[in-house]
């Protein structure tokens, strides 16, 4: 099999359209039915969802916690009204020990590390797990089914991937864990928070 990678020069928004068009294609082309975006304010996921228009593929927007993100009200009804689901939820990522810093200095948890060692690839990278992850959690798609995972750096969309799903407490499961089945798009310079 083979199959066209994206790679853009620098991460960021810019590249939102060619990300989208790139995880269209690969949907399309595996017949796969479920694509999660990583959404903030919910205009990314107002794209991926106008994109997935009549295509049979169930977009599903994952925005961060309550208080986190600014989603707009007005991106939600839109998602919703072209047939997508919007899922709000913790990070796969963080928990109570991601706090501990702030008692002891120099402290890094294991999430970190995660989080840290992903984004190596891309800022993307770590974010496409993650929300995968966090729509399994919420029931918004099934665990252990291949699914697009759109997600990006600061906004918009550059990364993109074919990820087998699981829960967050399932990670590492030799099993059931999570897996990056095939890259769709990436940006080749990282931006590093």
């Amino acid at each position: 099999m083979k199959r066209e990678v994206v790679y853009f020069h620098k991460p960021g928004p810019d590249n939102t359209d060619e990300t989208i068009l790139a995880a269209r294609k690969a949907a399309e082309s595996l017949g796969l039915k479920y694509v999660v975006v990583a959404t903030g304010t919910g205009s990314t996921g107002v794209k991926v969802a106008e994109a997935f228009k009549d295509t049979g593929v169930k977009v599903v927007a994952v925005t961060e916690y309550a208080g986190a993100v600014e989603l707009k009200e007005e991106n939600v009804r839109q998602i919703r009204d072209l047939g997508g689901l919007v899922v709000t939820s913790m990070h796969a990522f963080l928990s109570v020990e991601d706090s501990l810093p702030k008692l002891y200095p120099g402290y890094s948890s294991g999430n970190t590390i995660i989080k840290e060692t992903l984004r190596r690839f891309s800022q993307g990278t770590k974010v496409a797990a993650e929300v995968v992850m966090m729509a399994t959690d919420a029931g918004a798609i099934p665990e252990g089914v291949d699914v697009v995972a759109i997600a990006g750096t600061g906004g918009g969309c550059d990364t993109a991937y074919v990820i087998k799903s699981c829960h967050a407490n399932m990670f590492f499961d030799k099993e059931k864990g999570l897996e990056f089945r095939e890259l769709i798009a990436l940006p080749r310079n990282k931006k590093f928070w």
